[in-house]
């Protein structure tokens, strides 16, 4: 799902128009984030990175310290790559974690889908995240729902970081409850800047904690096993 919208990416666009006609302009790496907003990639893209030390890392203990010779990869997946049955989705069995993207401004966005129908955006998204977590090669994997940054505009200006605040607690638990009724296990839920880096790089290390957090389990349980194993030599 894309996470700039046509309006935010049009106005962007419009401020800088005479920078933009100019005869040796070159876009800069913000100049492509809001194109990438407007005409999104139908395929599949993938990067690798990894997380730099810092000192912000310094409360946590050795193991969730940031590793820059730890590489992890990115997959982007567009919607319309998926196919009507999300039969693309077995690609990627072998993934660890699954992000799903949805802006909170398409809760009053509406589109027409292929039968020239006009649907609601949200309800599209929640549709999609519904097929997604229900494909069977899926079925297992811990799912990071991003929602970006919600910026309502009226006459109450004053209340907008509430107001975004609210919107965003109302539609996590919404996901949350759909989530939980679908497969029994938690969401995990972060807000999320997609323009700005640093809010950009919570969320991947949040995304990173989810993933040491089912490590830990794993272990747990593995000793768990180990013990009642000795014990029952033993006896």
């Amino acid at each position: 799902m894309n996470c700039i919208s046509y309006q935010e990416s049009r106005n962007y666009f419009l401020d800088r128009a005479v920078e933009i006609s100019r005869i040796n302009y070159e876009p800069s790496d913000m100049d492509i984030l809001y194109a990438e907003g407007i005409t999104s990639s139908n395929g599949v893209a993938s990067m690798e990175f990894s997380f730099p030390y810092s000192s912000q890392d310094g409360y946590m203990e050795s193991d969730y310290q940031s590793d820059p010779l730890l590489r992890y990869q990115l997959i982007r997946v567009h919607e319309n790559s998926l196919g009507r049955n999300c039969k693309w989705l077995e690609m990627f069995e072998d993934v660890d974690l699954v992000l799903f993207c949805v802006s909170l401004t398409d809760y009053d966005e509406f589109y027409e889908d292929a039968s020239g129908i006009c649907t609601n955006k949200m309800l599209a998204s929640k549709k999609l995240f519904e097929r997604i977590v229900s494909h069977p090669s899926l079925g297992q994997k811990n799912f990071v729902l991003l929602f970006t940054n919600f910026h309502p505009h009226n006459a109450y200006s004053n209340n907008h970081p509430a107001l975004a605040q609210r919107a965003f607690y109302y539609m996590a638990v919404k996901f949350k409850r759909l989530f939980n009724s679908l497969t029994g296990r938690k969401l995990f839920v972060s807000p999320v800047t997609g323009l700005e880096a640093d809010s950009v790089d919570t969320a991947l290390k949040y995304g990173r904690e989810v993933l040491k957090w089912d490590e830990d389990k794993l272990n747990f349980s593995m000793n768990e096993d180990s013990i009642e194993s000795i014990e029952a030599s033993t006896t």
